[in-house]
Parts: C-alpha cells; structure tokens; sequence
C-alpha cells in the first residue's frame, strides 16, 4: 500500500470527523498513485460502511486501481439476481464496466431507456450487441427535442458512421436545451481527431453556452477534448489570434485605455458578448484542468500538458513593452474593470501554485 492508503485508514479508523473534501482529495491522490492492494484494503472498509455516504469515494480507487478479483467481489455486493440492490450507490454500472467486468446488456439497455447515465457510462465500455437496438428506437424517438436523456447521444458511435451522424448531432445541437447538449457534443468527439475543427468551433459558439453555467456542459466539453486531440495550446493561441492586440498596444496606449475608464478605444471585430463567451468556455475549461478531474472513459489518454507551459502562454510577455499576455487581450477586448479580468488574476494565483508543485515533483 501507499503511504496516503495507510494515513487514510488510520484516519477511518480514529472516528475522527473528516470532511468528505478530504477523503474525496486522499482517494483522488490514491487513484492515481495506488494499485490494486490499495483498491483492496479500501473496498473492505466500503463493504463495512456502505451505508455511509461519504465513503463512496472509495469506489473511484477501486475502479481505477481495482482487478478483476475485485469487479467481481463488488459486482457479488451491488448485485443480486442480475440487477443492482435498491441501496446500491449511484455509479456501480459505470465502475464494474470500466473494468472491465462484463454486465448483463439487456439490463444495462433497461436502466439506459429509465435515462440511467451512469447506465450510458457503461455501455461506452461495452461491446455491441443486439440489444442496441431499443437505444437506436430510443434515440429516434428523442431526436429533435430540447430535453433527452443527456448522454445518449455518445451512445451512437456503436452504431452510426461519422458522415451519417456528426450532421444530425450538430442540428440538434440548434434545437436542444443546453441542460442536455453536452451530450451532443461529447457524441461528436467520439468519432475522434478528425472532429477536432468541429468541436472547436462548438466550444466558441455563444448559443452552445458551454462554459461553467451550472448546467454541467463544460464539464463534458472538458471531456471530449482529448478524444480529438484537441489542446489548450491551441484553444488559448485561437483567442489571442482572434481578439489579440492586433496594433500593438503599448503602455502609452494602455494608460490611456486606463484614463478612459478602462475602456478598449478600439475593440476587436467579433462582439463584445462573443468575446466574453470565449474567454468564460477557456476559463471554465482551464479549472477542470487544475483540478486533475480524471476521466470516466478507461480507453482516452487524458490531457498532458504541462502547467508551467500552460501558465506561459496566458500571462507571459512576448515583450516588455506590450502586454500581449491573455490579460492584456481581455483589458483591450472588454476593459480592465470587466469581471473577467478579476477571474483570471485569480486562476492565475491558483495556477502559481500548481506550478511550483510542477516544480517541486521534478526533485
């Protein structure tokens, strides 16, 4: 076991009161660090305490450091007569199927056609079978409406080619309720790199609304950037090509923007309302990063830039005299009083941190 595995048990076991932040942060540590002798010690303790809510994070070690020895022992807990207990917690379809465990497909489909998401979850790890086709009559039935089970759109790379499908989520995408499109657009990136344009172009689309609105879209847009390859290099050099500096703003320049208020003389083309759309989606985006959110699809290689890169291509100068940095931009695009320039002074503290913790691990 790793040394955090051993402090947290010797935590459950003190009956101290812990926040559940701080078993959520030992089990993300342990999922990443752990293996299957930490899944193993963990689960036992979930097994004594399955009633107890703020154990559930446990289950992320198990299904991300876990063996098939222990799918099985968890699928013998959460199961009886090939359907899940009534008290079995919400994600047990997507942990037994992540690794690897095979689960009975028709139940599955069940629990997707009762818009099960964590049902969908699994079955993006699942094989085809025949019973898919009560999720291609279920999507038939739901295409066009504003409301649909959110993540049955990504279901439909089993069955439909590119050309066929990519066209009919991107009309969708026109019509449906933004509480449900990030669906759409994770269904787009799972036909891969060569939707990477595509997908680009939804993240900057203002009637896409995906940035942190409480709807949880930016969520799966953060999810769908590594299925096509796609980097927050080049998300941050399309915003300084598209509402960069485009004179040259020099410091005489900006201290007169400062004298008026703040106020950009002469803003970018694109609209005010465009802009702020932008840089909302990379910053939304930008916070996932920071908090190493793992992702829920076993196959996708996750996002492996570096902070220290990152932290240079949003606030560096190319040079002394002209603040071409991602601050700057926004200053001379919507003002230097605008709200956002206060929330990426912020993300760039948070991002100092991660940072010298880059640093550090490099010891």
């Amino acid at each position: 076991m790793i040394e955090p595995t051993k402090r947290l048990i010797e935590l459950f076991r003190s009956e101290v009161p812990l926040d559940s932040s701080i078993i959520q942060s030992y089990c993300d540590v342990i999922a990443s660090s752990g293996d299957a002798d930490d899944a193993k010690v963990l689960l036992e303790w979930y097994k004594k305490h399955a009633e107890d809510w703020q154990y559930v994070p446990i289950l992320q070690v198990v299904m991300r450091c876990g063996d098939m020895e222990l799918a099985a022992e968890l699928y013998a807990y959460s199961f009886e007569q090939g359907r899940l207990r009534e008290n079995a917690p919400d994600g047990i379809l997507h942990i037994l199927a992540y690794m690897g465990y095979p689960l009975p497909s028709e139940y599955i489909v069940d629990c997707v056609v009762s818009n099960d998401q964590d049902a969908c979850l699994a079955l993006l790890h699942m094989p085809y079978d025949h019973h898919y086709s009560r999720i291609v009559e279920l999507f038939d039935q739901m295409y066009g409406q504003a409301l649909f089970p959110e993540l049955l759109p990504a279901l439909c790379v089993q069955w439909a080619p590119e050309e066929q499908m990519v066209p009919k989520l991107l009309a969708w995408g026109k019509q449906a309720s933004i509480d449900c499109n990030g669906g759409l657009v994770l269904g787009i990136a799972m036909y891969g790199p060569a939707q990477k344009d595509q997908i680009k172009q939804i993240l900057w689309d203002t009637d896409w609304e995906l940035y942190s609105n409480g709807t949880g879209g930016h969520w799966w847009a953060y999810m769908s950037m590594p299925l096509v390859e796609l980097t927050f290099a080049e998300l941050i050099q399309d915003l300084k090509h598209a509402f960069g500096l485009k004179d040259k703003v020099d410091r005489d320049d900006q201290e007169r923007i400062v004298r008026n208020g703040g106020q950009a003389a002469d803003a970018s083309d694109p609209s005010k309302r465009s802009a702020e759309h932008c840089f909302d989606v990379l910053h939304s985006l930008l916070q996932l990063q920071l908090e190493h959110v793992p992702h829920p699809l076993r196959y996708v290689t996750p996002n492996r830039e570096s902070m220290i890169d990152l932290y240079q291509q949003l606030f560096a100068w190319s040079t002394p005299h002209v603040d071409d940095s991602i601050l700057g931009v926004i200053g001379n695009t919507l003002g230097i009083h605008h709200r956002l320039m206060e929330r990426f002074y912020h993300l760039r503290s948070t991002m100092e941190l991660v940072v010298r913790y880059e640093i550090e691990r490099m010891i």
